[in-house]
């Protein structure tokens, strides 16, 4: 080695020495030798594409898939001439990780924007359809376990259970699983929340036909396909409209005020209030307001209806705070 301007420069022979130990380390299957005698070569910036490639294969045959993923992105990255070469390496990397839904995520966005050569695209195409595949057993052999693992919480009433397996649920079609848990959304004693969550998990799947639910004694039909995101509805956007003069002059008690509303509407969702409730709701949170920081109000209505909507919407953050704890 020499210093030159400040920067260390390797001499050609220890360069061409580690490339030959190395590369002959890595047919012999050596793979840390490889990377003993490689790693200097690219971290002194004069590895060719051999080498990279001979580091990421080792690393890949020794488990260290974190270190091959940070080096292959920065290839594809900045070595585009090779850039279908790091992006085969890249998705071999993702599939020793069981990364299916990561391959099928990325080769869609490849096919879509970019220009690829016959015969790669046809090699990708076979790697976009193993990753499906296998994806798509893995969510069938998931579903199967957390279905399971609901109906066991749903037998022992650990509704903060239900509620984190419904997540993970949700991230699979719910048309698999309609008729176990529509049963659960006719039950009247699973949780309101548990409810919500089901139909939601409906509605983003779009599931289209006719269901029937029990909530808050009352007995309903709905159609998935046909619900509004809870954000989006008409009724709840009129009442954080009427609370909007509090935003100004006092920031902290609207923000405070529209997660008790939103709570409030996540509970009964998809019972919204009607227009003849929405003058109570809004006195109801205001009251709700002043008291929780303790600052006086003179009340515009005292009724028992205003004292009701109260009890309703502090006993639905009780719940919701339990079981899912931050807003969705």
């Amino acid at each position: 080695m020499e210093k030159n301007d400040g920067n260390i420069v390797m001499f050609p022979k220890w360069k061409s020495r580690l490339e030959s130990t190395g590369l002959q380390a890595l047919k012999e299957k050596k793979y840390e030798e490889a990377l003993e005698a490689l790693q200097p070569l690219l971290d002194y910036g004069v590895a060719s594409n051999d080498v990279v490639t001979g580091i990421l294969m080792s690393w890949i045959e020794l488990g260290n898939f974190d270190e091959a993923e940070e080096l292959c992105q920065k290839q594809m990255k900045e070595n585009m001439d090779q850039y279908y070469h790091y992006l085969h390496i890249y998705i071999t990397i993702l599939f020793q990780s069981n990364r299916y839904q990561d391959i099928v995520d990325l080769l869609d966005e490849v096919f879509e924007e970019e220009e690829i050569p016959h015969q790669t695209r046809t090699q990708l195409w076979q790697m976009y359809e193993v990753s499906r595949k296998l994806l798509e057993d893995y969510h069938k052999e998931k579903g199967k376990e957390l279905h399971s693992d609901f109906l066991e919480a749903l037998e022992k009433d650990d509704v903060r259970k239900q509620w984190v397996l419904l997540e993970q649920l949700k991230k699979q079609p719910a048309q698999s699983y309609i008729d176990t848990f529509t049963t659960v959304l006719q039950n009247k004693t699973t949780h309101p929340i548990i409810k919500t969550a089901i139909i939601e998990w409906f509605r983003d799947s779009q599931v289209d036909q006719s269901l029937s639910f029990y909530k808050f004694g009352q007995q309903m039909e709905i159609n998935p396909l046909d619900l509004n995101p809870l954000q989006s509805d008409y009724i709840l956007k009129q009442i954080q409209m009427r609370l909007s003069g509090i935003e100004q002059s006092n920031p902290t008690m609207y923000e405070m005020l529209n997660k008790f509303l939103s709570h409030y509407c996540y509970v009964r969702y998809p019972i919204y209030p009607d227009e003849q409730e929405v003058p109570a709701i809004v006195e109801a949170l205001k009251q709700l307001g002043h008291e929780y920081l303790q600052l006086p109000y003179h009340a515009d209505q005292g009724d028992e209806q205003v004292q009701t909507y109260k009890e309703e919407i502090e006993l639905c953050e009780q719940h919701y705070l339990l079981i899912v704890g931050e807003s969705p």
